[in-house]
């Protein structure tokens, strides 16, 4: 078997395809392939509908899975859009089953095919394109897999990039404590989603409220002490020598992030097998719009499934706009989730802003 390779981004990167591509089967050979010395995979996960992937896990990058034999089908046009909608950066594609398509010329058709697919549906230039046979790679030959993992430790972007991007932190809540200086006594805590913090930093605080209020970070706390800085994916306490934020709300860079109460989105609605509601929008045309920290009631003005606009759904990826009842920090790439009478059903990203 061919030498394994890291896999530094596997949580940043989702294997998508067509049913019968052998979107598992490469996954298991994967996971073989990534794990520990002499791990194998326990078993093949239960099948997740691609749309389902991409809209509630937002990956960095996405391996496409193609049957060789079938060629660039409507189907996988299908999902290459909704990648871009939902902003994964990265596509990558493994022909699968290349052992049935043996004819170099063949291959450099199919080549073609997907490079013009991808420069079609927003990816310039194309991605990775390696031909080879998953179900091979379990038994032994896995060069073709390791290229591909080769190709993705160098294309796929980072998290880190989140690190150098405008400060945005989600209120999760706040605290007032009488026994500090009066420079420190209020406190919010959220998880840093972007950016870097530092004291002595003027923050915006955006929705939930009037525009353009602005507060001073007296200090930054983790873990009960002060620290100089605080990066992406760090669980912070910020002092505040002003205003108190209410929870909801973002601390972010001034004039980097906007307000909004009406958005396009794409969304994922579980069917009632998968936990979710027989939901009937034009009768329940409201729901709870969970952004961040936060929840607030929106209405569902538009609905549109398999391209024709629906006054319902029973389940699967559908196109929302919604109008919200209050105004909540978003733009586009902006996660959330659905909620009717309390429960929950299902996850969207927020694809353009409309007001």
């Amino acid at each position: 078997m061919t030498a394994a390779v890291r896999h530094e981004h596997a949580e940043h990167i989702e294997y998508i395809g067509e049913p019968g591509s052998g979107t598992t089967t490469l996954l298991a050979a994967v996971t073989r392939l990534t794990g520990p010395a002499g791990e194998r995979p326990w078993g093949r996960p239960p099948h997740t509908p691609a749309e389902k992937k991409l809209i509630s896990r937002r990956p960095a990058g996405i391996v496409l899975v193609l049957d060789a034999t079938a060629g660039v089908t409507p189907r996988v046009g299908e999902l290459l859009a909704l990648a871009g909608r939902v902003g994964v950066r990265h596509v990558s594609v493994f022909a699968n089953k290349a052992d049935l398509l043996p004819d170099p010329q063949l291959r450099e058709v199919l080549r073609l095919e997907v490079q013009e697919a991808l420069t079609a549906h927003g990816y310039p230039g194309g991605g990775t394109v390696v031909f080879g046979s998953a179900r091979a790679a379990l038994t032994g030959d896995a060069e073709a897999v390791n290229t591909l993992l080769r190709g993705l430790e160098t294309t796929v972007p980072s998290q880190d990039e989140a690190m150098n991007r405008p400060f945005l932190m989600p209120v999760e809540d706040t605290f007032h404590l009488k026994d500090r200086p009066a420079s420190r006594r209020r406190v919010v805590t959220g998880r840093v989603e972007r950016g870097t913090v530092r004291p002595g930093d003027v923050l915006e605080l955006v929705g939930l409220g009037d525009p353009g209020r602005t507060v001073t970070v007296t200090a930054v706390e983790s873990l009960g002490k002060d620290v100089d800085t605080a990066t992406a994916g760090d669980n912070i306490g910020l002092a505040l020598a002003d205003t108190t934020p209410v929870r909801g709300q973002v601390l972010t860079t001034p004039g980097t992030a906007t307000a909004h109460t009406e958005f396009e989105a794409e969304a994922y609605v579980l069917p009632e097998d998968d936990g979710g509601l027989a939901v009937t929008f034009s009768a329940r045309p409201e729901a709870q719009f969970y952004f961040r920290t936060t929840d607030v009631t929106g209405r569902i003005t538009t609905l549109r499934q398999d391209g024709d606009v629906r006054e319902s759904t029973r389940g699967g990826h559908v196109s929302l706009t919604v109008r919200l009842t209050a105004p909540l920090a978003m733009e586009a790439g902006t996660p959330f989730s659905m909620r009717v009478s309390g429960k929950a059903i299902g996850p969207g990203v927020v694809t353009r802003v409309v007001a």
